[in-house]
């Protein structure tokens, strides 16, 4: 993993990290019964900064209902290992034998997973149940530097999403049931070399959220339900900056906009309402990576000095 300084990180977890449907005359009905979307205050609560202990970089991706933040942090080295962060005791998840480890969403089940690279740079999918890890492969995942298979997240009912990125560099996002994958590919989207489709998050009621890539560069994020989501777009973005990363079962998304100069800006989005989330500890920028069922957000941001921090956002009692 690269991490670049100064707020300009393009990073979604495997539903960031693209590092992240329905025809194509049913979306765009359902985008014209969509209201206008509106802006609001920033996000209230109380902001606590994540750092393991030891890291160059601590990023928080997810957060389960428990209060379980999981994400990834890179050592001294610049290699990326996965973490479990249990009321600020923290735990090393790395997949045996992998050259790196990105630990996304632990569940409230306790089940984690993420992906690794192996030591040609290729990714695959994990999921970690007590310490015993099985690779998840998706059909149709290239075997080269940067491709493979991407797990976001595994929801309560034990259903994946993930996308892979194949042998000619193009993404394909996928829902994973007991096995089974199910292509989630975008009609509008690209199908060259960094372009495609990406799933970023299921929750239990099945709505996921994610981003397709146009063959003219335009990126376009969405979330929904996977049969007839609809696009999201911070009425602060320039066009085509919005990613999508994580809805909750209330149906609420956390994202984030890159402004014009690059920087990353994180936000809560409820009905159409978009609420700033932008860490007063982060000048450099904020990315909003997951929310719970209980209203928490978690992320990272980038301070003063560029350096790379996680966050925990904890609603107001």
């Amino acid at each position: 993993m690269t991490h670049k300084q100064g707020g300009r990180l393009p990073l979604r977890t495997p539903h960031r990290l693209v590092l992240i449907a329905g025809a194509a005359s049913a979306l765009a009905l359902t985008l014209a019964l969509v209201p206008a979307a509106t802006s609001q205050a920033a996000t209230p609560g109380r902001y606590t900064t994540i750092d393991v202990p030891g890291a160059a970089a601590t990023i928080a991706i997810g957060v389960n209902d428990s209060g379980v933040v999981s994400g990834f942090y890179a050592d001294s080295s610049g290699n990326d290992h996965g973490f479990l962060d249990r009321a600020g005791r923290f735990t090393t998840i790395d997949v045996p034998g992998a050259a790196s480890t990105v630990l996304t969403v632990v569940n409230d089940a306790g089940v984690a997973v993420g992906y690794y690279t192996d030591s040609t740079g290729g990714a695959h999918g994990f999921v970690d149940r007590d310490g015993t890890f099985t690779t998840v492969d998706a059909p149709g995942a290239g075997s080269g530097s940067r491709q493979g298979t991407f797990v976001a997240n595994m929801n309560n009912a034990g259903v994946i999403a993930g996308f892979t990125v194949d042998s000619s560099g193009v993404q394909h996002g996928f829902i994973e049931r007991g096995g089974r994958f199910t292509a989630v590919n975008d009609p509008h989207a690209g199908t060259t070399a960094g372009q495609g489709t990406s799933v970023g998050y299921v929750n239990d009621a099945g709505q996921i959220t994610g981003s397709y890539n146009k063959s003219n560069g335009d990126t376009v994020a969405f979330a929904g339900p996977a049969e007839s989501y609809t696009t999201v777009s911070d009425p602060l973005a320039p066009p085509f900056s919005t990613l999508t990363a994580t809805i909750n079962d209330a149906g609420v998304v956390v994202g984030n906009y890159f402004d014009a100069s690059g920087v990353v800006h994180g936000f809560a989005e409820r009905r159409g309402v978009f609420t700033p989330v932008e860490d007063p500890a982060g000048p450099g920028g904020t990315n909003a990576g997951g929310i719970s069922n209980r209203g928490v957000i978690v992320g990272f941001y980038f301070d003063g000095s560029g350096s790379i921090h996680g966050f925990e956002l904890s609603p107001p009692r």
